[in-house]
């Protein structure tokens, strides 16, 4: 099964909830960053400058929560990951509602509040 796709029908089977957080990942390359675009029990899509290419694979980081991942496809800035495991329906939960508690801040104290979830503030 690919990411994001029902046998024959090219529907998911897994709700995505729009996440616009930073998060982070790591390779066997290094460390970098990027917005999570959207998420789902079974994958995610990020979008950033420097990002996985396709069948790499990565941990991924988001708010308190690590996951392995492997990357589906990539194309102009973006790419999908695929869970090795499905999320918790609670994770999922709990990364919705600090996407809407982030979303009533200022852009200045969401870019602080990130920077420091990600580790790059002091």
């Amino acid at each position: 099964m690919s990411f994001g796709k029902a046998n024959g029908g090219g529907r998911r089977l897994a709700k995505r909830e729009a996440a616009p957080v930073l998060v982070s990942f790591t390779t066997l390359t290094g460390n970098c960053s990027a917005v999570l675009v959207d998420v789902a029990r079974t994958g995610a899509r990020l979008q950033g400058e420097t990002l996985p290419q396709d069948g790499e694979e990565l941990v991924l980081t988001m708010d308190r929560l690590r996951t392995f991942a492997t990357v589906a496809w990539s194309s102009d800035g973006e790419c999908g990951l695929s869970f090795d495991l499905p999320l918790p329906p609670e994770e999922i939960h709990r990364l919705k509602q600090n996407v809407a508690a982030a979303a009533m801040w200022a852009p200045e104290l969401r870019a602080a509040y990130d920077d420091w979830r990600a580790g790059a503030a002091r």
